[in-house]
């Protein structure tokens, strides 16, 4: 709030020349304003009076100045100007008369729109004098033009105002006479990136525009050795989107008007209220398989239809997984003008008593047993990483903060995370908030494997694992539809000395009581090599093996045992598909293989959602007693959906594009759809096949789109069908916009791009 000079008393802070209040008693800065609001003369009939006949809040030219443009591109029943804090915005006032300096005062009134008893003393009511001299980052107006019938007024709001819906009125004062006039329109005010005295201030145009402005992205799936990028709408100017977002803050969270102007706190609100657990939030997690009753999360392409449809019912929709988690708090981030990306950590643990290590139980047969295994580490998980400041930390600590909507532990009392300082994880300072050591273990837990042998029996630590877990931290690089990868900011070099530095120094910070083991390598005669085929499309067949290798002149006997397991990208174990037990003698320097096939119709009936299946291995030297464990894990790929489009895609122009894909399985595919999305180019679109794709057959569509948004634009196509589902592909387009000049003309030899691949991404040993 600017500080304005009373007219009666001289005394800055008194508002009675705006509300009539006695003179020399200004209100208490703590309390809300009792502020009267006569019935203003009518327009005209008054000349001697500056009345206001109503505001123009000049929408267009403001969202350029404040890159919002994009929040008008789509029809609202309500219009509303949308803004970012700390950065000045024009407003005009249609008056009765020209203004006249000496005798005639204008003040604005800005009041939170959701804020049940407003007041000064907490920035949810602020009065701002036009004119009036303001103090360093409060807020302030003065007067740019006036003619004799409107008075032009830029306002600049302060770096720390409240984010949110806003109400603005004007308070007009002539020779002691004072009244109100309202505005209809809100004012919404959002976080801004392009201001360095916001808190989320970020110095580079290039990640503002991919962390802040891109509507679209790519978020990754799959396993540690097949990274899978998956496009994904994010929408936040769509229609309902941001009004959905600041509800989820208010109504979901309870985080009060005041504490909306905090990036930390907002961003933790938002990891609370986008899931559903204990707040009746935006997104139901399921991990079951079972989606009746909702959409299964694979069907997802963008969080446009998940955040209307919340905003519309106020009730939790059905169902989400962790991407999807990330795509809407991605979309929410963006939306209130928060940086925001989605990160995914492949090979991603999840400690659940807190000890920074996984453990696993198996029985004499190599068997999981489920009850004991508390701990997982998933194929994949994807969170989000805000940039900020964090005062409450230090500057050290500024830049990346990870934050976390999947529902998987609790953090004071509610299902949130975040928001971790990148700084404290990678350098294993687990005692700073917020759920570092849950985050940390994620990308540096050991991973422990035990056989269990009954409740009083002693267990037997079979191995360890210190590397594996956090693999190719991975997000959308900035500006072009590729990989970045960010382990480095997470972590040391993997089993390097400054890795295994920082793991020790946070288990002593953590002082858990659950026992570490820390096995000695001894020299054995036996030695297992443990293999896998990860590259497969769905539809074929795949083997895994073991070779053993004696390496003295004894003969040993041994058993390898080898299974294969569906499971769910958690790292739970769902169905097993085949298993295998052999007895064998090695003799003297020798080999011997053990192979394990696995054909389509074997697995494929088993199939969970991400079709990942867990590869292990349990081998034991009779005479010596040695016993070797190794497991893995990988997925079956799914074909990428081609993208086409004739001729060039222009502005609010009808194009035709194509969709198509080859049919893996050997079996047709019925009740097919293609699901076609693209912010800035078309509304959702589901186009039903019709007719039965046969085995190695095509599968086809044709659509149209219509771009409203020029400029870069990404186009998703989704398929869905009774046998093959979680099939997709995306094509970066560009959406040519008429020249400003009609003698303009596109400069000649100018080539369209019309068809894109991302293919996914291949890691071995050497990456």
């Amino acid at each position: 709030m600017g500080n304005v000079n009373c007219s009666c008393c001289k005394e800055s802070g008194c508002f009675d020349w705006m509300y009539k209040k006695k003179p020399n008693l200004p209100p208490k800065v703590d309390e809300p304003m009792d502020r009267p609001k006569p019935v203003p003369p009518v327009f005209g009939e008054n000349d001697d009076f500056l009345a206001v006949d109503k505001f123009d809040l000049r929408r267009k030219e403001n969202a350029v100045a404040h890159h919002t443009a994009a929040f008008h591109q789509q029809e609202k029943e309500v219009e509303r100007l949308v803004v970012r804090r700390g950065q000045a915005f024009t407003i005009t006032l249609a008056t009765s008369r020209a203004y006249d300096a000496a005798k005639d005062k204008i003040s604005l009134i800005f009041t939170v729109a959701d804020c049940i008893s407003p007041s000064f003393g907490n920035g949810t009511l602020v009065g701002v004098g036009v004119g009036v001299e303001s103090g360093e980052g409060a807020w302030s107006a003065g007067i740019t033009e006036s003619t004799e019938k409107s008075v032009a007024v830029k306002v600049t709001s302060s770096s720390n105002a409240i984010v949110g819906e806003w109400k603005l009125e004007a308070d007009v004062s002539t020779d002691g006479k004072t009244y109100n006039y309202p505005c209809e329109e809100p004012v919404y005010i959002l976080f801004n990136p392009w201001c360095e005295e916001d808190s989320v201030y970020l110095a580079s145009d290039a990640e503002r525009q991919e962390y802040v402005l891109e509507d679209n992205g790519l978020l990754w799936r799959g396993t540690s050795t097949r990274l899978r990028p998956c496009p994904w709408s994010f929408g936040q100017y769509e229609e309902k989107v941001l009004e959905c977002v600041l509800y989820v803050l208010s109504n979901v969270c309870n985080l009060q008007p005041p504490s909306r102007r905090d990036a930390v706190k907002v961003s933790r609100a938002l990891s609370a209220g986008i899931n559903s657990p204990d707040d009746a939030g935006v997104l139901v997690g399921n991990w079951s398989g079972d989606y009746s009753g909702g959409v299964s999360p694979t069907k997802w392409g963008g969080s446009q239809r998940i955040l209307q449809q919340y905003y519309d019912t106020k009730k939790p929709v059905k169902y989400g997984q962790c991407w999807v988690f990330s795509g809407i708090v991605t979309t929410a981030c963006r939306a209130l003008g928060l940086p925001s990306r989605s990160i995914t950590n492949f090979s991603s643990a999840h400690d659940t008593h807190s000890s920074l290590t996984i453990d696993y139980f198996f029985d004499d047969e190599g068997t999981a047993i489920e009850r004991l295994n508390s701990d997982s580490v998933w194929n994949f998980h994807v969170w989000n990483e805000v940039w900020m400041k964090r005062e409450d930390l230090g500057e050290e600590y500024n830049g990346w903060q990870a934050i976390d909507a999947t529902p998987q532990e609790e953090s004071d009392g509610q299902y949130r995370c975040g928001p971790a300082s990148l700084v404290a994880i990678k350098k294993g300072e687990i005692l700073r908030p917020y759920d570092v050591p849950f985050l940390f273990a994620e990308v540096n837990a050991d991973k422990l494997f035990w056989k269990y042998r009954g409740p009083c029996q002693p267990m037997k630590l079979l191995g360890r694992k210190t590397g594996g877990i956090g693999q190719f931290v991975s997000t959308k690089a900035v500006g072009k539809n590729a990989r970045e990868d960010v382990t480095h900011l997470y972590k040391h070099a993997e089993d390097s000395s400054e890795e295994r530095d920082v793991m020790k120094k946070a288990l002593r910070l953590c002082e858990n009581t659950f026992a570490r083991y820390y096995l000695n390598e001894e020299l054995e005669d036996v030695e297992f090599d443990f293999k896998l085929n990860d590259d497969i499309l769905i539809g074929e067949p795949f083997s895994t093996s073991v070779v053993a290798q004696n390496k003295s002149e004894k003969e040993y006997d041994i058993e390898v045992i080898l299974r294969v397991d569906t499971m769910l990208y958690t790292g739970a174990t769902k169905t097993l598909v085949k298993r295998d037990n052999q007895h064998l003698k090695l003799k003297p320097y020798s080999k011997e293989t053990v192979l394990l096939e696995v054909s389509f119709e074997e697995y494929y009936s088993k199939l969970e959602d991400q079709c990942a299946f867990n590869i292990a291995c349990l081998a034991k030297v009779e005479q010596t007693d040695f016993e070797y464990f190794a497991q893995d894990d990988f997925r079956c790929r799914k074909p990428d959906i081609k993208i086409e489009y004739e001729g060039e895609m222009k502005l609010r122009e009808t194009t035709k594009c194509h969709a198509s894909f080859k049919n893996p399985l050997p079996m047709p595919l019925t009740r097919g759809r293609f699901i076609v999305q693209g912010a800035g180019l078309t509304r959702l679109q589901f186009i039903r096949l019709k007719e039965t794709v046969p085995a190695n057959g095509v599968a086809t569509c044709e659509f149209e789109v219509k771009p409203l948004i020029g400029g870069e634009r990404v186009l998703n196509v989704m398929f869905e069908s009774r046998q093959l589902e979680d099939v997709d592909g995306m094509l970066a387009v560009t959406v040519i916009e008429p020249p400003t000049d009609a003698t303009e003309t596109p400069a000649d030899g100018a080539e369209q791009p019309n068809s894109t691949t991302i293919p996914s991404e291949e890691v071995t040993e050497e990456a």
